[in-house]
C-alpha cells in the first residue's frame, strides 16, 4: 500500500513544518513497517489545485490523506475533487481541525471517502489495519470514531525517529502538550477531550537536544497556554537556556500565570511571547467564557518590559457585546503597553465551538463558510466592522510590517492622537499614496500629521527618527545574495538633521520630540546607513572627506 499524507501550508516559512502528517507517518511505520509506504508532501496555498493534484499523483499513491484547517479547506476539497476525477479508484480521506469540527460538511464533498476526526494516531492505525484486512470504504466511513490518545508517552517522536528531517525546514513546530484547560467560546481547542496531557519530559529534552544540534533557527511551541503548568514550563525554559541558547522560540501564554521567576527564565533565552488579550472589557469577555483584570495584566506586562522580554498581543473585533468604540479602546490600551507586535483578527464563528451554538441567540450574523467571519451583531454594525477592519489593516502595516516599536511611543506622545485613530488614518493614506518604500510612506504620513497640527519642525525630527529606525531594520533584515559583492548592505538616506547628533541625544535620554526640536540644529545631510554584525554604521556624505561618524 502506498499512502501520501499531504500538508497544505499557508506559505513557505520555517513554520511550514508538516508535524501532524509526520506524527501519523511515525505511528504507521511503527505499526506496519514497510508494508505501508508513507510519503509526506508539502503543498502551499498559493499553488493551483491542479498543480497540487499533479504532485500527489506523481507519487502514484493508493490512498491520500489531506490535513484540512480553516485556512486551506477550499483548496483541499478542490484538490480532492481533481484527484477523484483523474483516479476514481483512489481512496481519499481527511483529518485535521476543520474535519473534527465539521465532519458532515467535509463528507458532503463526493470526492471524500471518509474522515478521521479528532486525534489521528491511534485512529489511522486502526483504520489502515481494517482496510488491509478487507474492510470496505463504506464500512470505514460508517464506523470511524475519534480515539483520543490517553497516554502521549506511547507516541513516537517524528523528530527522534527521523520521520521529519529538520534540515529540510529550517525550523520546527514543537508539541509539548495537548488539550486546553480553558473553555473560550470562540475556540475549539478544549472541546472533545477535557483537560491537558503532557508529553514526558525525557522526550521533550531529547527533542530539544536534537533541535540544538540541527542548525534550525526557530521553534514555534504549539501549546495554547505554554505557562499554564508553571513547574513544567520553568523546567523547559531552564533546559532551553542550557541546551539551545541560539534558537529563537515562540510561545503562546496567559498573563495570569506569569511570575517573577518565570520572567527571568524567559529573559534568559531568545524568545517572543504571544498573549491573548482579545479585549480589555471584562463584560465583553465574560460573554465568551473569559475574564480580564486590567491592573494585574498591566503589572505582568511591566515585569516583561523591564526584563526586556519580547511580547505581543492578540485582539479580536466583533466579539458579542463589543462595539467599534470598545474595540478602539482595547487597541489603545494594548498600544499603551508597548507590545513588539499586535495581531488583530475579525471574530470567526468556527464550527463545533460553543459560539457556533450560541450565535443565533446572540444575533451574530456570520459567514456560513470558511473563514466564518462575523459580519455584524446588535452592537457592531456592518459599517463599523468594515471600519474596524480598516483600523486593523493600518495597524498591521504601520506598526507590525513597518517595525515601528522603537519610535511609535515617542511620536504618539507628541501627536496627542490615539493609536487607533492614527492606524485608521494611515489605512486611508495607503489608498491614496501607495509606495513600495514602506519607511518612506511612514515618514511622509507622520510628517503630514505634524503639518496638520502646525508643527513642521517637530515633524522634521519625527521624520528623521522614522527614517533611521525604519531603514536600519530593513538593512539588518537583509540577506545578501551570494552573487552580491556589496556587503555589508547599505542605503543612502536624506535626513533633516545630523543623524549622529540625533542618536547621541536619544541615547543620552532625550526622548521627547519637544526637547529634540530645541536642541537639534537644523542641519540637513545625506547619510549612508550600513549594517554589519547586527549593528548600524552611519557615514555622512556631507562631511569633509566623507568621514565615518
Amino acid at each position: 500500500m502506498k499512502l501520501v499524507l499531504a500538508a497544505i501550508h499557508i506559505k513557505a516559512t520555517p513554520r511550514a513544518v508538516p508535524l501532524g502528517p509526520a506524527m501519523l507517518a511515525a505511528v504507521i511505520r511503527r505499526a506496519f513497517g514497510d508494508e505501508i509506504q508513507t510519503r509526506i508532501l508539502d503543498l502551499f496555498l498559493n499553488q493551483p489545485a491542479v498543480e497540487c493534484a499533479d504532485q500527489i499523483l506523481e507519487l502514484d499513491p493508493d490512498h491520500v490523506g489531506l490535513s484540512i484547517y480553516v485556512w486551506n479547506r477550499g483548496l483541499a476539497l478542490e484538490i480532492a475533487s481533481i484527484l477523484k476525477q483523474r483516479r476514481p479508484d483512489l481512496v481519499i480521506f481527511a483529518g485535521g481541525a476543520e474535519v473534527t469540527a465539521d465532519q458532515g460538511g467535509i463528507l458532503a464533498n463526493p470526492a471524500m471517502d471518509f474522515v478521521l476526526a479528532g486525534e489521528g494516531e491511534e485512529l489511522i492505525v486502526e483504520t489502515l489495519g481494517r482496510l488491509r484486512k478487507g474492510a470496505t470504504i463504506q464500512e470505514i466511513a460508517a464506523s470511524a470514531r475519534p480515539i483520543p490518545v490517553k497516554d502521549l508517552a506511547t507516541l513516537p517522536s517524528p523528530f527522534l525517529d527521523g520521520t521529519l528531517k529538520l534540515a529540510d525546514y529550517g525550523g520546527a513546530l514543537w508539541e509539548l502538550s495537548r488539550g486546553c484547560p480553558f473553555t473560550c467560546d470562540f475556540c475549539f481547542e478544549s472541546r472533545g477531550t477535557a483537560g491537558t496531557r503532557r508529553f514526558p519530559l525525557d522526550r521533550v529534552e531529547a527533542e530539544l537536544e536534537l533541535f540544538a544540534t540541527s542548525g534550525i533557527g526557530e521553534v514555534f511551541v504549539l501549546d495554547p497556554t505554554f505557562n499554564y503548568h508553571k513547574a513544567n514550563a520553568k523546567h523547559v525554559l531552564r533546559f532551553i537556556a542550557a541546551k539551545a541558547p541560539d534558537i529563537q522560540f515562540f510561545f503562546e501564554i496567559r498573563s495570569e500565570f506569569i511570575d517573577r521567576e518565570m520572567v527571568k527564565l524567559f529573559a534568559a533565552i531568545r524568545c517572543s511571547l504571544q498573549i491573548g488579550l482579545q479585549s480589555v472589557h471584562d463584560e465583553v469577555l465574560r460573554n465568551i467564557g473569559r475574564s480580564f483584570d486590567s491592573a494585574d495584566f498591566e503589572a505582568k506586562m511591566l515585569l516583561l518590559h523591564k526584563a526586556d522580554v519580547t511580547y505581543g498581543f492578540d485582539l479580536i473585533y466583533g466579539l458579542p457585546g463589543d462595539s467599534l468604540e470598545g474595540f478602539r479602546a482595547s487597541l489603545d490600551f494594548a498600544m499603551s503597553l508597548a507590545p513588539n507586535h499586535i495581531d488583530i483578527f475579525r471574530l470567526s464563528v468556527l464550527p463545533g465551538t460553543r459560539l457556533a451554538e450560541t450565535a443565533p441567540d446572540l444575533n451574530l450574523e456570520h459567514e456560513a463558510c470558511n473563514p466564518y467571519h462575523v459580519i455584524a451583531s446588535p452592537t457592531f454594525s456592518r459599517a463599523d466592522m468594515a471600519l474596524a477592519a480598516r483600523v486593523a489593516h493600518g495597524c498591521d502595516v504601520l506598526y507590525n510590517q513597518g517595525k515601528a516599536v522603537p519610535w511609535f511611543g515617542i511620536i504618539m506622545e507628541a501627536l496627542e492622537i490615539s493609536p487607533s485613530e492614527v492606524f485608521e488614518r494611515f489605512a486611508t493614506w495607503l489608498e491614496s499614496s501607495p509606495s513600495e518604500d514602506l519607511t518612506q510612506t511612514q515618514r511622509d504620513f507622520i510628517g503630514s500629521l505634524f503639518e496638520e497640527g502646525g508643527n513642521s519642525l517637530m515633524g522634521s525630527v519625527a521624520a528623521d527618527i522614522v527614517s533611521y529606525f525604519g531603514y536600519s531594520a530593513e538593512l539588518l533584515d537583509a540577506r545578501p545574495m551570494e552573487s552580491d559583492r556589496q556587503y555589508p548592505p547599505s542605503r543612502c538616506v536624506a535626513f533633516n538633521h545630523d543623524p549622529v547628533d540625533l542618536l547621541t541625544q536619544m541615547q543620552a535620554g532625550t526622548i521627547s520630540l519637544e526637547e529634540l526640536v530645541c536642541t537639534l540644529p537644523g542641519k540637513a545631510c545625506d547619510a549612508v546607513l550600513s549594517a554589519n554584525d547586527g549593528t548600524i554604521g552611519i557615514h555622512s556624505c556631507n562631511l569633509p572627506g566623507g568621514s565615518c561618524l
